[in-house]
């Protein structure tokens, strides 16, 4: 009687959970369907004059534009140096290992404003500031530990054997890498980019200091409208958003289905 009882406490805490986090998204998806310019929940009606509105705008095209040129920097960025760290970190002993990756850990932790404030301050000799490729380095700054955690878990479940007889059979090491190592291992590094390019999405206060107003990605577009006049143009953005989170988090799912299992010696 007290198991029943226990999964049912159990059913009931995880349903509560999960309506508090879809709770917003379904209001502001809901809103964005409003045929009036008032942002409320439950809509008045339905219409997709909003979604009409951003597409017929050169200003939120713009931002979409910019948040994809940045996002896709970000990515090869995290990926150009978060796939070397992550092999080095789980697979070799590195001088200063704990050091290092609790430096990288930190750009997950530290506070944003921090971030944005000493970065616009590293920037300002450089000249990188109000650039595209400034914003790109400083996002993937965020992106490189999402890279080395999800390249790592994929590598704490390989076989290392599996490369090393590849080896001594006469196969280069690059070639043992690309060939065994790299196919099972290939879709922790898929995750770990979908997440390195959707932290760089909507990231707000160092896209404000780096690339200020002029050229605005996504989430300092929202914040601006937010600044100026609150529509359901916001709402409607901010669903397009949630949209593309959850097609990469469905993709991150399917690359994590589609890991084969790493074959024991």
């Amino acid at each position: 009687m007290n198991a029943r009882i226990d999964v049912w406490v159990l059913g009931a805490s995880v349903v509560a959970v999960l309506l508090y986090l879809l709770f917003p998204i379904v209001v502001v998806i809901g809103a964005s369907f409003n045929p009036t310019t008032a942002l409320q929940f439950p809509p008045s009606g339905f219409s997709l004059k909003w979604y009409q509105e951003i597409a017929g705008n050169p200003d939120w095209i713009n931002a979409f534009i910019v948040t994809l040129e940045v996002g896709a920097i970000t990515t090869l960025l995290s990926l150009l140096f978060g796939v070397p760290a992550g092999f080095a970190l789980s697979r070799y002993r590195v001088k200063g290992k704990t050091l290092v990756t609790a430096l990288l850990l930190s750009a997950l932790v530290a506070p944003h404003i921090v971030r944005a404030v000493s970065t616009y301050l590293f920037y300002v000799p450089l000249g990188l500031n109000n650039t595209i490729l400034g914003l790109a380095i400083a996002h993937s700054i965020g992106g490189i530990p999402f890279v080395v955690i999800n390249l790592g878990a994929s590598l704490r479940s390989f076989d290392p054997t599996l490369e090393r007889a590849a080896v001594i059979h006469g196969a280069h090491p690059v070639r043992a890498v690309l060939t065994i190592t790299f196919p099972v291992v290939a879709p922790g590094i898929i995750v770990g980019a979908l997440f390195a390019f959707m932290q760089s999405a909507q990231e707000l206060l160092i896209s404000i200091f780096v690339l200020g107003t002029l050229q605005m990605p996504i989430a300092v577009k929202l914040w601006e409208g937010v600044r100026v006049a609150v529509d359901p143009t916001l709402a409607a953005a901010s669903s397009l958003l949630v949209l593309a989170a959850l097609g990469f988090f469905l993709l991150a799912a399917l690359a994590r289905r589609g890991a084969a299992p790493a074959p024991n010696a």
